[in-house]
């Protein structure tokens, strides 16, 4: 047996940190990927062990059956959404043709309730005509139509990463799918912490991530179509467009009143006074207080968090992390949450005793 001098433990301790910074520039690139794995093997795991009864224990089968579930549970919406954004690009590409061919009766419309509303303000002299109208539409359309084709090849190289992060993904989730309690002991092994305390780790963030997903998911989905709703009966074009960035939006901090409030206001100074209204009214009391009613039947109590803390992990984790650090910020959050009770419970210094 090896005897383990102050010198050698810090020879190791110098070869950890090398060993994990080589690991992390090597993983960096996939990082994200990684992560979300990570959350999906989490989320997931409960169906995992149902097909692995189902399968009387083959692995193999259950991690099928798992990964096809999770293939239609992710392809459905993206599907959806691939057609609803399809359709309206045509729909928005025939309107475009007829404004440019001075056929498009509604827009005519709306130029003239413009300039209408442009004349009843004082101090502003300004009108809006037709033929300035379509050669703004024009050079618009133009360098869009230049800019895709001009950058097809990066397009193509950016499917090529996308579909090397999904073979990342998808590798990462196979393996933790039938190991994850076993990647949990690994931590706690590691971990100097005592066991107890390393496990109120993880059942903290794994609830969080659970309820990130599943309440944010279906907060967004159930906001998303309610403010569509009010959306569509106040007359707004585009309506299945509006819906799906309605729900987009709910997905962040700052929620659908981002399309609700400009839409309303619109549609009242356009003469559209009731419709204005009921979206704006349905935006403010109906739709904002669906997160209020939802999200204490979807977040158990070990996942709550301060509402200030699950605003700033949101936006903080957008910054840093993309669209997904909308989910991932919260669970940093809640991390940081469990240290601080961790450490008041645990470790603070106690003067009447003079011991840590």
């Amino acid at each position: 047996m090896s005897i383990i001098t102050s010198r050698t433990r810090t020879f190791f301790y110098l070869v950890v940190i090398l060993a994990g910074y080589l690991t992390y520039v090597t993983i960096r690139p996939y990082l994200s990927s990684i992560v979300l794995s990570i959350l999906t093997a989490i989320m997931y795991r409960p169906l995992y062990l149902r097909c692995l009864r189902w399968c009387r224990g083959y692995k193999f089968l259950a991690i099928t059956l798992t990964m096809l579930a999770l293939s239609i549970s992710l392809l459905a919406p993206v599907l959806l959404v691939a057609n609803i954004t399809i359709k309206q690009s045509l729909q928005f590409t025939q309107d475009v043709s007829r404004l440019v061919t001075g056929n498009n009766t509604i827009l005519l419309n709306l130029i003239s309730q413009t300039n209408m509303l442009l004349s009843s303000i004082p101090l502003v002299d300004y009108q809006i005509t037709e033929k300035a109208l379509i050669d703004s539409v024009q050079k618009t359309v133009g360098p869009m139509s230049t800019y895709i084709a001009n950058n097809a090849l990066s397009i193509g190289s950016s499917s090529i990463q996308l579909i090397t992060q999904a073979i990342v993904f998808i590798s990462v989730l196979i393996t933790l799918l039938p190991n994850t309690p076993r990647a949990f002991q690994i931590v706690k092994d590691l971990s100097p912490l005592d066991d107890q305390l390393d496990q109120k780790y993880i059942q903290r963030i794994t609830t969080m991530a659970r309820a990130m997903v599943r309440g944010v998911l279906v907060i967004a989905l159930a906001q998303g179509v309610a403010a569509g709703i009010f959306l569509a009966i106040g007359g707004v074009p585009y309506i299945a467009f509006w819906t799906l960035l309605c729900m987009v939006f709910a997905l962040l901090p700052l929620g659908v009143n981002v399309i609700t409030i400009p839409a309303g206001i619109t549609l009242i100074a356009f003469g559209s006074v009731w419709q204005g209204l009921l979206v704006l009214i349905g935006g403010l009391v109906v739709v904002s207080n669906i997160d209020t009613f939802l999200r204490p039947m979807l977040v158990p109590k070990e996942a709550s968090l301060n509402p200030a803390l699950v605003l700033i992990g949101a936006l903080g984790g957008l910054r840093l992390f993309g669209f997904l650090g909308v989910i991932y910020g919260p669970v940093v959050m809640i991390f940081l949450v469990t240290t601080v009770e961790i450490y008041l419970e645990h470790y603070r210094y106690d003067r009447s005793s003079d011991t840590i």
